[in-house]
């Protein structure tokens, strides 16, 4: 007895705190603003309303026989089995019912799946705990975290109210930018594990997994800021990965893409800094990436996640510890793949002298931009080709004016094959052609494309596993195009080509 007591004084002190954190209670579905997320909802009224109406026939049918035909009344019961034209009305009527369900249902999702004619594709990629973005035919990508203020507030002990923050743990430092009536495709993976990314105003929800793409389209008319949440248990700090999503006309998207562009562009600052400033920049840097795992003062969870207090790992080899940072082991994530060059050293040389560790050393942002992929050398030597490839592109541009390009050229299914590929191919394969190993193979120096080109044109045709049918979805004209285009470019030269009337003799 004592026990229910306290579970019902349990249950009415958690909705009284639910209520005083300002959580929004409806009896219906969110209809959203998307098109695809109306007709979601009309779909579920419609099903809603049929539902009552069988129900109140149903169950009207059998009270009313229930009081009318009660014994006390003298009706006696009938002694009958089986009754033909009664088990024809009860087979046809439910069946009229799911059909009259099942079409519009079949037509809404339908609608649901349907990514052709995008406009543009945006990768979305699931991490523990945050998610990165890369719109798809550019070079801007970025990842979307908890917001300061939430991040603080969250924390044991922060003396924070979470009321007083706006939006809290539904807000992010980077958010989703979207441009309005445009339609927008999306492809969704993860880094580690499961995650789901989900936005009610947007109508649905999708599944990150590992090793897998999945695709998904919306399209947002007017501008507004949409909010959602990770919406699968993917670990510790599941809770805190939201998702923003601003939707702004066209004018004004395109504003911030440059501007977003510009500022990626810049890079990470590589000047060298004190150790002073090294330590007290590091401290935001951890608190925003490490101390979810290894908690604010560095004790770690044991069993789970190492302490950095004491750790021979951070009180080591300084080397040793930035490699493990960079790449990652087990269960903590690559973080040269999320931070800059300067944010990682303010973070490592942080953790060496704060937390309780006094090494007194440290490194600095150029000792770190030297060992990651995109090291300083590298950027010099694609900075230099990048102006050699504007300088030939202008070059390219002014020789088209004067004399165009053949479509049927090499120069002329190559330029065309791009577009194609970014259009079909570049989700699985990768805008380089680098592929996502084992799920989806790399084109550069794949066996297939540098190959017989008759054997990757019938692949290409027919399909094979998780690759569709392409001769069933492209024209002789884009097929040629994009056959000639994986072979001549994506780092491969075989320098061959096929024309669309070779194609259309194939087929």
């Amino acid at each position: 007895m004592n026990k229910t007591k306290q579970l019902f004084a349990g249950t009415i002190l958690t909705a009284i705190g639910q209520e005083s954190a300002r959580a929004d209670y409806t009896l219906n579905l969110t209809e959203g603003v998307t098109k695809i997320s109306h007709d979601i909802h009309d779909l579920h009224m419609l099903i809603l309303w049929i539902c009552v109406f069988v129900g109140v026939g149903v169950f009207g049918t059998m009270f009313y026989s229930i009081f009318h035909h009660r014994k006390d009344k003298g009706h006696q019961a009938a002694q009958f089995h089986e009754n033909t034209t009664v088990e024809i009305i009860w087979t046809v009527i439910p069946t009229v019912i799911l059909i009259s369900m099942a079409i519009p249902a079949t037509k809404t999702l339908v609608e649901l799946d349907d990514v052709q004619d995008s406009d543009m594709s945006i990768k979305v990629t699931g991490w523990q705990w945050k998610w990165e973005y890369e719109y798809l035919g550019s070079d801007l990508k970025f990842f979307s975290s908890l917001d300061e203020a939430s991040n603080k507030a969250r924390q044991l002990g922060s003396g924070i109210d979470p009321a007083t923050v706006p939006n809290y743990l539904l807000n992010v430092d980077k958010p989703l930018v979207i441009p309005t009536k445009k339609k927008i495709r999306f492809l969704f993976t993860a880094a580690d594990v499961i995650h789901s990314w989900w936005v009610p105003d947007l109508g649905w929800k999708k599944d990150a997994n590992p090793g897998f793409i999945n695709e998904a389209w919306t399209q947002v008319d007017k501008p507004g800021t949409y909010r959602g949440q990770c919406t699968e248990l993917c670990g510790k700090d599941h809770g805190f990965m939201p998702i923003v999503v601003i939707a702004m006309d066209q004018p004004d998207y395109d504003a911030w893409f440059k501007k977003t562009k510009a500022e990626a562009a810049k890079g990470p600052d590589l000047s060298d800094l004190s150790h002073e400033d090294l330590v007290a920049k590091g401290a935001g840097v951890y608190e925003k990436n490490c101390s979810t795992c290894h908690l604010p003062k560095g004790e770690g969870v044991p069993g789970a996640f190492p302490a950095l207090k004491a750790s021979a790992v951070v009180t080591g080899d300084i080397n040793t510890q930035t490699d493990l940072v960079l790449n990652g082991k087990g269960a903590m994530p690559a973080f040269g793949k999320m931070l800059k060059a300067d944010e990682l050293a303010e973070v490592i040389t942080y953790t060496r002298n704060a937390l309780g560790n006094s090494v007194g050393d440290e490194i600095q942002p150029k000792a770190v931009q030297a060992l990651l992929p995109e090291g300083a050398a590298a950027a010099a030597d694609a900075d230099e080709e990048e102006e050699d490839e504007q300088d030939a592109a202008s070059a390219k541009t002014e020789e088209a004016k004067a004399a165009p390009v053949d479509p049927t050229s090499t120069e002329g299914l190559i330029a065309k094959g791009k577009t194609v590929y970014e259009g079909h191919c570049v989700s699985c394969h990768q805008a380089n052609g680098q592929g996502l190993p084992p799920t989806f193979p790399a084109l550069s120096g794949s066996d297939v494309v540098t190959g017989d080109i008759r054997e990757q044109v019938k692949l290409m045709k027919a399909g094979k596993g998780m690759m569709p049918a392409f001769g069933e979805t492209l024209s002789p004209e884009e097929f040629a195009a994009v056959v000639t285009y994986t072979r001549n470019a994506l780092g491969n030269s075989v320098n061959d080509k096929i024309t669309p009337a070779e194609i259309e003799a194939l087929q």
